[in-house]
């Protein structure tokens, strides 16, 4: 009988098997981490940045701390804030747009940074619609017409009318020239067809000021802003900037009611992370927003503030941001404004 002969594998061939399989073993290790991060299930695993464009103490930052404070307790993560003060809130909204698109860098914007400076800064090193996966519309802080108490305009159609009758010479206040008192007086001009004179003042408390003594005419400001002198009865106010009137002072029209149907300017504040991050990762920060923003000891000092909580979803807040970049950008270009 002729014998069977058997096939002995090579050493080689058996080596060659071991190596395969050692390949997928690390490959499949190596992808479990990426999926997950992928799908958010270990989403988050290490310290949340939160970057807030703006030195501390100012509405961004109060702002801020609180979501950071709460989303941390209930993630049973750390959130911390880094402010990264500078132009404008520019230098921080850039530095998150070239940010990893993990998840674990996230800038608190306003309206200024991410609305306002792509028609401001023809150099703008960041365009937020496109380097931006919007999170949430946190919250907004309608601007408010007001006037010194002494002021003969009692309403917006008595201010309508002397600056038509009167073409340049009512004067309004901001806290700086491209900022949303300045813009959000321009886009009334516009709106109204009317021609005011812009006085620039370093900060909020003086545009104030001017009001109060006589200085400038009338102007648009936040609710917080002229809070005390309101209080005092050396301010009034004339109309609300938005389209629902503000709990805090329910006495007080919209400019829609008053008869400049559409007109609302905000400063307003937006989470964003850098686009490319993972959308379950995206959704699971804007939850964790929407969450927090009902908490009483949050809404109390929203409400003290004058913001209104929005917690908007990712897609609502990124059809709203690019509203509002084209918005201002033509309210920008029409005042003739330009920023280096």
């Amino acid at each position: 009988m002729r014998s069977r002969a058997f096939a002995v594998p090579s050493l080689r061939a058996g080596r060659n098997r071991l190596v395969l399989a050692a390949g997928v073993l690390l490959a499949s290790a190596l992808a479990a981490p990426l999926a997950q991060a992928q799908n958010g299930a270990s989403y988050p695993s290490r310290t949340i940045r939160l970057v807030v464009p703006f030195a501390p103490g100012g509405s961004t930052d109060i702002l801020g701390r609180l979501l950071a404070q709460k989303m941390g307790e209930n993630m049973q993560a750390t959130v911390v804030v880094e402010n990264k003060p500078g132009a404008n809130g520019t230098i921080g909204c850039d530095q998150v747009a070239k940010a990893a698109p993990d998840g674990y860098t996230v800038v608190l914007g306003d309206v200024g940074c991410m609305a306002m400076a792509p028609g401001l800064y023809p150099r703008l090193p960041y365009d937020p619609p496109r380097d931006f996966a919007p999170v949430s519309l946190v919250g907004r802080s309608p601007l408010v017409l007001t006037v010194g108490a002494q002021s003969p305009l009692r309403s917006l159609a008595d201010l309508t009318a002397t600056a038509k009758a009167q073409p340049g010479r009512l004067n309004y206040p901001s806290s700086g020239t491209g900022g949303p008192n300045h813009l959000g007086a321009e886009l009334y001009a516009m709106q109204a067809k009317v021609k005011i004179n812009h006085i620039p003042y370093k900060g909020s408390a003086p545009s104030v000021v001017s009001l109060a003594s006589g200085e400038t005419d009338f102007g648009f400001l936040t609710a917080v802003t002229i809070a005390s002198q309101l209080k005092a009865g050396k301010v009034r106010a004339l109309a609300v900037a938005h389209n629902e009137r503000l709990p805090s002072m329910p006495q007080v029209p919209t400019m829609d009611e008053e008869g400049l149907k559409g007109f609302t300017a905000d400063a307003w504040f937006l989470a964003a992370v850098p686009a490319g991050t993972p959308a379950p990762i995206v959704q699971r920060l804007q939850a964790e927003i929407a969450r927090a923003l009902p908490d009483p000891a949050v809404k109390e000092k929203l409400d003290a503030m004058g913001v209104l909580p929005s917690g908007l979803t990712p897609q609502a807040s990124a059809e709203f941001l690019r509203a509002e970049v084209d918005k201002w950008r033509g309210v920008i270009q029409s005042a003739g404004i330009t920023l280096d």
